[in-house]
């Protein structure tokens, strides 16, 4: 082989290994670039969000733990609250029966202390006046006498007091309050039981003290005198009193001082 064949191919295999290299360089820059311009993979992409999540939901989880142990504490102060309710209740029931018996107890020194009321009017029995006044119509029984309202002559079964509106009524003698009623004729009217049959008879009243079935001390007061009912417009304001031994018509004047 000539030198100059030599020559020509060092040449050519020269241009070969350059276009060679050329052409792998413009293979590694094409692939690179392509590489640059893929998208991510959605795997990388999803560990990458999933990285994320799990640092952002690091303070979530926290949260919820606490959400979840102020809900234990809740439970626990309400379960303690049960508890103390059933306690209380227990005390309350407990604590009942001895109020009961305390008042019981103070309702029997009350009775032992408050005086007892003897309620036995007999024939020698003598009252007070149940207030001052003038007699303006007598007790009669045997005959009629003249009632200036009614303007005509008829029995009295009991006495008129004079009096004012207002004025108090004392209760002539101990006795136990039988009835209170409303009468044509004597208005507001309060009947004591005084024992052994005997009962005393209050009219024209207003403005009651007493109530029925109960028991009162001679002096108190039963109520206040009250205007006149139409059955007594002449004799001018009074109160009405009288007095029955076994529902028969009594003089009130004979136990009057």
């Amino acid at each position: 082989m000539t030198k100059k064949t030599r020559l020509i191919r060092l040449i050519v295999n020269s241009v070969l290994v350059v276009g060679i290299v050329a052409l792998a360089v413009t293979v590694y820059q094409a692939g690179t670039q392509r590489n640059s311009d893929e998208p991510i993979s959605p795997q990388i992409a999803a560990g990458e969000d999933d990285k994320a999540l799990d640092s952002t939901s690091a303070p979530l989880v926290d949260a919820g733990t606490s959400d979840v142990e102020a809900q234990v504490e809740t439970q626990a102060d309400t379960d303690t609250e049960d508890d103390e309710e059933p306690a209380e209740e227990e005390a309350a029931q407990a604590e009942t029966p001895k109020e009961d018996t305390e008042s019981a107890d103070a309702a029997a020194q009350a009775e032992a202390v408050a005086p007892v009321i003897d309620v036995d009017f007999t024939e020698e029995s003598l009252m007070d006046w149940p207030l001052e006044g003038q007699v303006l119509l007598d007790y009669s029984m045997d005959h009629t006498i003249y009632h200036p309202t009614l303007d005509l002559y008829k029995y009295s079964k009991g006495i008129a007091i004079q009096s004012s509106v207002g004025s108090p009524v004392l209760a002539a003698s101990n006795g136990t309050v039988a009835s209170i009623e409303e009468m044509s004729e004597t208005g507001t009217t309060v009947v004591l039981d005084l024992g052994n049959g005997y009962q005393s008879t209050y009219g024209q009243l207003k403005d009651l003290n007493v109530v029925v079935g109960q028991t009162i001390p001679q002096g108190t007061i039963i109520g206040y005198v009250n205007e006149p009912t139409k059955y007594y417009t002449e004799e001018g304001c009074n109160l009405y009193f009288s007095m029955s031994k076994d529902g028969t018509p009594v003089d009130p004047i004979q136990y009057l001082p």
